[in-house]
């Protein structure tokens, strides 16, 4: 071999030597290269994969505000509409408060008027029962004065008397009472028809009698009467039956 085909041999084979060192580097290089990448990629994997899971979670939660919200829109609707009713309330309260103010003005006055009508009626009707009759109106009176009765119960207490005295128009009752006959006080049956007639006669039957309405006075009645004043006394206290009995009757005045 010439000196010059050595130089040429020595020469290639320094250059497939370093060709050789540099494909080695640069196969390190691209190893190198792709674990980096496929690290990143990895990475922002695990970024992108975090992100897709917040942002699930924070559509879950705005899905779950939305539903919320919707719910506080139909509750303050409701709200609403019972704030108004009950406004309404307040406001028909405080009408029906300001009526009973004026009513209670006008109420009073007439109740006291009733009383005293009652009281003038009591004492121009027939004279039976007249201590526990005058006793209720006295009552009456009484009670208008209180300050812990309400007006509506006083005027309630009122009517009820008045039903009272109405019921006795439609009621027959015999009962005992005394009178003053000639300075001797004296312990009579007494028989009340409505408010038609009232009688008396004494526990003996020897004495009969009624109350003259025109006159105002007890008068004494024939022995004509005595069987029939019998017979009702005996049919107020149940003792008989009902049944036709003769008694005089005062027509009224015109």
């Amino acid at each position: 071999m010439t000196l010059k085909e050595f130089g040429v041999s020595a020469l290639t084979a320094a250059i497939l030597s370093v060709s050789g060192a540099a494909m080695a580097a640069d196969s390190g290089t691209v190893v190198s290269n792709q674990a980096q990448t496929t690290k990143s990629s990895q990475a922002s994997q695990e970024k992108i994969d975090n992100y897709a899971e917040s942002t699930e979670g924070m559509l879950a939660e705005y899905k779950g505000l939305l539903r919320q919200i919707d719910s506080m829109k139909v509750y303050n609707e409701q709200i609403n509409r019972m704030v108004q009713s009950q406004q309404g309330e307040l406001d028909s309260l405080n009408n029906q408060i300001a009526q009973i103010d004026q009513t209670a003005t006008e109420v009073v006055p007439l109740t006291l008027k009733m009383i005293d009508a009652l009281d003038e009626f009591v004492t121009l009707d027939l004279p039976f029962q007249k201590e526990e009759r005058n006793k209720r109106v006295q009552e009456l009176r009484r009670l208008m004065d209180r300050a812990d009765v309400t007006t509506s119960e006083k005027f309630r207490k009122v009517m009820e008397a008045y039903q009272i005295e109405e019921g006795f128009s439609r009621s027959i009752e015999s009962y005992k009472a005394s009178l003053d006959r000639s300075g001797e006080v004296v312990t009579y049956d007494f028989l009340r028809i409505g408010r038609t007639a009232l009688l008396f006669q004494s526990p003996d039957g020897g004495e009969t009698g009624m109350w003259n309405q025109q006159t105002r006075q007890w008068e004494t009645l024939p022995e004509s009467y005595r069987i029939a004043v019998q017979q009702g006394l005996r049919i107020a206290k149940k003792q008989a039956p009902p049944s036709l009995i003769k008694l005089p009757v005062f027509a009224g005045e015109e």
